[in-house]
C-alpha cells in the first residue's frame, strides 16, 4: 500500500438503497491502494454534520439523500459505478406467468401503469391498501424499516400475496426465498416481446460527498465519469418535469460503447438506428467511433393502455443538447397526445374527411390510480 493520509468515509446501516454495500466493496477494492477507513454512524443527519465539522472526509449517499437533504456547503466529489437501476418482481413465477387476476404489492405509481401495460388483468396493491386487508396495521406500526421487507416476503410466503415488486437494492439487500425477476430495460424477444420497463429516474446512483474545496483528483480512481454523466442528465431532466408528472414518469441515461448499439440493432433488425450509426458508404463502418450516451423516457396512462416515449441516442460531448432535445420532443408530444382536437374546415388534399371531425385525446394522465380491488368478500 503506498503511504498516503488516511480518508475517512462515513457511512449509515443499510438504508435500503443500496449504498452501504456498494460503499464497502469500494473500500475494500481501493483500500489496498491507499488508507481508507470506513466509518458508521447511526443516521444520515449525524454523517452530514460530522463531515461539516471535519471529523470525517467524505460521505456516501443516493441521489434521493443529495436531494433531500440540506446539504449545503458540501460537494459532490465524484460517483461510484452505477448499480442496476431497474426495479424486480419477487415471485414463484415470471410475470408472464403469474396466474389470472394474481395480486401483486407495487407502492409505486409508474410501475403500477407499466405492470397494467403488461398484465391488466392482475390486481395491485399499495402497502396501505395490503395492510388494511390483512388487518396488521397495528403489528406493522411496531415494525422498523428495514423489518417491513422480512415481513412482505412473510406474506408472500403465506399466499396472502403473489408478489411484490420494488427496487432491486430492496432484493439484493435482504435473504428472501422469493425468486427476483427482473423488469427489464430491454424489450425481451423471447417471453412474448415483453415491453422494457425504464425506471424512476436516479435510482442506482452512490454519491460521494465531500466539504466544498475537496481535492477530488486524489481519489479518482474511485470514480466513474459515465455514472456521474448519467446523474447530472437524469437529475436535470427530473427537475425539469412538472412536480404531477415525476411520480410517473421514466427515465434513463447511460454510456455504452457503440458496438453495443450495433449488436442490439442487428438482433432487433432496427434499421433506423443502423442508418444512423453506420456510414452508408463504409462497410459497417460507423460514422465517428467513441462512445455514445442513450436516452429514454416514458410515462403512461393509469390503465396502462397508452405510452408516451421518446430515446435518443448522442456523441458525450453532445448530451446535454440531446437533453434538452430530448426533453423539448417528450413534452412535444405529451401535449398533443393528452389534448383534444377540435374539427376542422380546412380541406387537405390526399387526407380522409375523417380528418377534419372532432377527435378525444389519445390518453389521459389523471383519472383514478390503477388499483385494482379484490373480488373477495
Amino acid at each position: 500500500m503506498e503511504t498516503s493520509e488516511r480518508l475517512v468515509i462515513l457511512t449509515t446501516p443499510s438504508r435500503n438503497d443500496g449504498v452501504r454495500l456498494q460503499i464497502e466493496r469500494a473500500v475494500s477494492t481501493h483500500g489496498k491502494h491507499r488508507d481508507l477507513l470506513l466509518k458508521q454512524l447511526p443516521h444520515m443527519e449525524t454523517a452530514i454534520q460530522t463531515l461539516r465539522d471535519g471529523t470525517g472526509d467524505l460521505v456516501a449517499m443516493s441521489a434521493f439523500d443529495w436531494h433531500g437533504r440540506d446539504v449545503e456547503g458540501l460537494t459532490i466529489a465524484g460517483l461510484l459505478p452505477r448499480k442496476e437501476p431497474t426495479w424486480v418482481l419477487v415471485a414463484d413465477d415470471k410475470p408472464e406467468y403469474l396466474e389470472q387476476h394474481a395480486r401483486i404489492l407495487c407502492d409505486h405509481e409508474l410501475l403500477r401503469r407499466q405492470m397494467m401495460r403488461m398484465r391488466p388483468d392482475l390486481e395491485l396493491e399499495t402497502m396501505e391498501v395490503m395492510v388494511e386487508r390483512l388487518g396488521a396495521s397495528n403489528s406493522v406500526a411496531e415494525l422498523d424499516e428495514e423489518d417491513i421487507w422480512p415481513w412482505v416476503e412473510e406474506q408472500r410466503l403465506n399466499g396472502h400475496i403473489d408478489g411484490f415488486i420494488v427496487p432491486r437494492a430492496i432484493h439484493a439487500g435482504h435473504r428472501m426465498k422469493g425468486r427476483r425477476h427482473t423488469l427489464g430495460l430491454q424489450r425481451d424477444q423471447t417471453e412474448n416481446n415483453r415491453e422494457r420497463f425504464i425506471p424512476p429516474p436516479l435510482h442506482g446512483f452512490t454519491l460521494l460527498v465531500g466539504r466544498q474545496g475537496f481535492p477530488k483528483a486524489s481519489i479518482k480512481e474511485m470514480f466513474d465519469p459515465s455514472a456521474e454523466l448519467a446523474y447530472r442528465l437524469e437529475a436535470t431532466l427530473l427537475e425539469s418535469l412538472s412536480p404531477e408528472l415525476q411520480p410517473i414518469v421514466g427515465a434513463y441515461v447511460e454510456q455504452r460503447k457503440i458496438s453495443t448499439f450495433l449488436k442490439k440493432a442487428s438482433e432487433e433488425g432496427d434499421e433506423t438506428l443502423l442508418t444512423s450509426l453506420v456510414d452508408p458508404n463504409k462497410k459497417r463502418g460507423v460514422y465517428r467511433s467513441g462512445p455514445r450516451v442513450e436516452m429514454l423516457i416514458e410515462t403512461l396512462n393509469p390503465e396502462g393502455t397508452v405510452t408516451a416515449a421518446c430515446e435518443r441516442i448522442v456523441q458525450p460531448e453532445n448530451s446535454h443538447m440531446g437533453m434538452v432535445t430530448l426533453l423539448r420532443e417528450f413534452m412535444d408530444l405529451l401535449n398533443v397526445m393528452t389534448t383534444d382536437h377540435e374539427g376542422s374546415k380546412r380541406n387537405i388534399p390526399g387526407m380522409p374527411e375523417s380528418f377534419k371531425e372532432p377527435s378525444p385525446r389519445l390518453m389521459n394522465l389523471d383519472g383514478e390510480p390503477s388499483l385494482r380491488e379484490s373480488n373477495d368478500p
